[in-house]
């Protein structure tokens, strides 16, 4: 990965950090509203309606649920360590998610989501055609005396 992709990352691990954190102040989103929302907008769909009751009742265990899934795999694209491809697997898969559960109620949602599907998928490309670093090391030769 090139430096400017690494910054990438890392800009985009922050901007997860900051909404992950965001979710618990009712005053930046109301994950509660927005479920209700949700609710509301997919009455009557067939499996998305119950599931999405279902959410709108446990408003603080959804908060704290996406709360620590975007905080942690945004500490995961920060830090370029272990897992990072598989944050940016989980990102992609709770997009959609969101995506699907909530854009009958904020139709802008596809908007901001897609820049952040965007960023994941490039950043997947890009580490997908770098080798890992255990890869690019030559390894040792071999001689007699080893055993």
């Amino acid at each position: 990965m090139t430096k400017r992709d690494l910054i990438l990352q890392r800009i985009v691990g922050v901007l997860y950090v900051i909404a992950g954190i965001g979710k618990f102040f009712p005053e930046i989103e109301s994950v509660e509203e927005r479920l209700d929302g949700a609710a509301d907008g997919n009455d009557g769909v067939a499996v998305l309606g119950p599931f999405t009751d279902r959410l709108a009742e446990h408003p603080t265990a959804v908060t704290v649920f996406v709360a620590a899934a975007m905080i942690v795999s945004g500490v995961f694209l920060i830090l370029d360590r272990y897992l990072v491809v598989a944050a940016l697997y989980g990102q992609l898969l709770m997009l959609v998610c969101l995506v699907v559960i909530l854009v009958s109620s904020v139709p802008q949602i596809l908007v901001l989501d897609a820049a952040f599907f965007a960023a994941a998928i490039y950043l997947l490309v890009r580490h997908r055609r770098t080798p890992s670093p255990s890869a690019a090391a030559p390894s040792r030769a071999r001689t007699d005396n080893q055993s």
